[in-house]
């Protein structure tokens, strides 16, 4: 049982004096990596709207009518014809009451 414990001994003391191995999981290594995946992911977000955008516009092009080759007669017109009557009409109201007598009036 003496060996075992001088083993175990010689063991940890060797251990003891190693160089821990470096910590992958650092605050400024994980802030590193986050900035490049948000670099990535907002790469991709502008590429991908980069190509909808043209395949939007590929597709509007390849299946939207282009302009007529012949010009578009106009058709009858729609609005109905407006009557003029010439009898009858007045310019002055009726029925306005007259200004009492020596009132002032106002001439323009």
């Amino acid at each position: 049982m003496m060996e075992h414990e001088d083993t175990l001994r010689a063991t940890f003391s060797t251990l003891g004096g190693e160089v821990a191995p470096p910590n992958s999981h650092s605050a400024a290594g994980v802030i590193r990596r986050g900035r490049a995946v948000r670099s990535r992911r907002r790469t991709a977000a502008v590429i991908g709207s980069a190509v909808a955008t043209a395949a939007v516009a590929a597709l509007a092009l390849a299946f939207l009518p282009g302009a007529p080759s012949t010009p578009v007669v106009p058709g009858p017109s729609l609005q109905t014809p407006s009557r003029t009557t010439t009898g009858g009409v007045s310019t002055t109201p009726t029925d306005v009451p007259e200004s009492p007598a020596g009132s002032p009036t106002t001439t323009r």
